[in-house]
């Protein structure tokens, strides 16, 4: 390996480079170097490492995956953006490795709503990538600055976007983090997609593993929020977000947590544009609200089609110069009337379901209600059980597995609100017709039905057999929460967030 302050080679197994003393540790372990720079002299060194190639400027901006610089090519005397990936990442070997897939794969993207890359290179143990510098402003500043836009000029930003992903996707690269701050509008107007920095090819498989939630929090995708492998629906969720904001002038989920944002696209539906404005016409309400379906199946089954459905939308030439023109008035600092918009109804809370082992836990009397429900419903499903075992028949319950003589003293235990876990564990036996949805706290809790393990931190529309089920949630070191559900058919169960408590100090 080499050292990644001066470069020099470090022999394997070496804890410090031998040249400048900088602390190294095995090359295989996940860091391969802690060390952290402000921006000053991050600044500095890149400009002394890449002096003669290029002359550093300044800091344009920072994201999570690299620093953004703007130089001077001192060969061509043209202005570029360097971004250089920060020694505050630990330099990881992961993070190096999807820094350099990140260049191979913009080098290979050639669209007029793409920012081209001109270099990609590594000197002094400074990884970087030279683009073409964008005078313009993103369009997450203009919509803080400006607000609501009006629906041409609307359109005309998703349609470039879209023809940006369209040709992406059609290379399989997906980009993972589509935001407006990732939308350029340069001085003519035009619309380019920058940082494929979290871009994935579906064919890397080793460099990002399920179960790794990758993205902006209000732009994510419910898939994403779970840690599932992103694809193109994904990137379709995140651009309805943006033509949300571009519609509306805000996204449609604020929370004071991630966990809350999760939560929301996982459970709460995005409002319709329409709510806010009439102006917007049903076509381009009806394609936002298909992208932004919590089931990635209900979106576009391509980018193209939904490029498509944009481009149908009436949009005459002269639209496409108003709109142009009014994108380079507000990125040279201009500014347009306010477009009126109506407030959209407020979210509904979060619910969440702070659990301790059930002979702990007091009940409030709204949940003794939820309680009483469902232990009619069990007695509903037991009577029919007993009529039909003389049939030698089941009714989705598994055979009691109590003794006689434990059944003649009395009405099961399970009856009782403070031993709910002491149900029976449930068979299914009838067929798919309802869905379940739930998070969990601590995500890496396992998540059992029936006794069988269906997910860890979450599941969505998970399909299962209608009536009562066994929901049962653990993980170590917290109490587990082991409960009766009851799916009804053809619904969808949300039982939001369940939050397990931590097991009380032994004295």
């Amino acid at each position: 390996m080499n050292c990644f302050r001066c470069g020099a080679a470090v022999p394997e197994g070496a804890r410090f480079c031998a040249s400048c003393g900088t602390q190294a540790t095995d090359p295989h372990e996940a860091t391969v170097l802690l060390e952290t720079e402000d921006p000053e002299a991050l600044l500095n060194r890149v400009r002394m490492v890449l002096a003669g190639e290029y002359d550093v400027e300044r800091e344009l901006a920072r994201g999570g995956m690299g620093v953004i610089f703007k130089a001077t090519e001192v060969g061509l005397r043209r202005s570029v953006a360097l971004k250089v990936l920060p020694p505050e990442l630990g330099f990881s070997v992961k993070a190096a490795e999807r820094f350099k897939r990140e260049a191979r794969m913009v080098a290979e993207l050639d669209h007029p709503n793409i920012i081209p890359v001109y270099r990609i290179g590594q000197l002094g143990g400074i990884f970087f990538i030279a683009m073409k510098f964008i005078e313009g402003r993103s369009l997450g500043l203009l919509l803080d600055t400006q607000g609501a836009l009006p629906v041409p000029v609307a359109l005309q930003v998703l349609r470039g976007a879209t023809r940006a992903l369209a040709y992406a996707h059609d290379r399989h690269i997906v980009h993972r983090d589509i935001k407006g701050a990732n939308i350029l509008i340069d001085r003519d107007g035009r619309v380019m997609v920058s940082d494929f920095g979290v871009a994935l090819r579906s064919s890397d498989v080793n460099l990002t593993a399920d179960g790794t939630v990758i993205g902006t929090p209000p732009f994510m995708s419910p898939e994403q929020c779970s840690g599932k492998r992103a694809g193109p629906q994904s990137d379709q969720y995140s651009l309805g977000i943006v033509g949300f904001q571009l519609l509306t002038g805000s996204v449609p989920f604020q929370a004071d947590t991630i966990a809350g944002m999760m939560h929301h696209h996982f459970f709460t539906p995005v409002p319709d544009v329409r709510q806010a404005r009439d102006d917007v016409p049903d076509v381009l309400a009806e394609a936002l609200n298909r992208v932004l379906q919590k089931d990635p199946a209900a979106r576009f089954g391509t980018t193209r089609d939904m490029l498509a459905a944009l481009e149908a939308i009436p949009f005459s030439e002269a639209d496409r110069r108003d709109s142009e023109r009014v994108l380079s008035q507000l990125v040279q600092g201009g500014s347009i009337a306010k477009m009126a918009t109506r407030p959209l109804s407020p979210l509904p809370d979060l619910l969440t379901a702070p659990l301790t082992p059930a002979k702990a836990r007091k009940l409030k009397p709204a949940l003794w209600a939820g309680v009483v429900v469902t232990g009619v419903l069990l007695l509903g499903f037991g009577v029919a059980r007993l009529a039909s075992r003389g049939n030698n028949a089941t009714a989705g319950l598994a055979p009691s597995p109590a003794p006689p003589a434990a059944q003649a003293n009395g009405p099961p235990e399970s009856a009782r609100a403070d031993s709910i876990r002491a149900t029976p564990k449930l068979r299914a036996a009838s067929p798919v017709t309802g869905k379940l949805r739930l998070l969990t706290s601590p995500p890496g809790a396992e998540i059992l039905i029936d006794g069988r393990h269906v997910g860890v931190g979450s599941v969505f529309d998970l399909p299962l057999a209608a009536g009562p089920r066994q929901l049962e949630v653990r993980a170590p070191g917290y109490g587990t929460f082991d409960t009766t559900v009851v799916v009804e058919v053809g619904g969808t169960l949300s039982l939001g967030r369940i939050t397990l408590r931590g097991h009380e100090p032994q004295p």
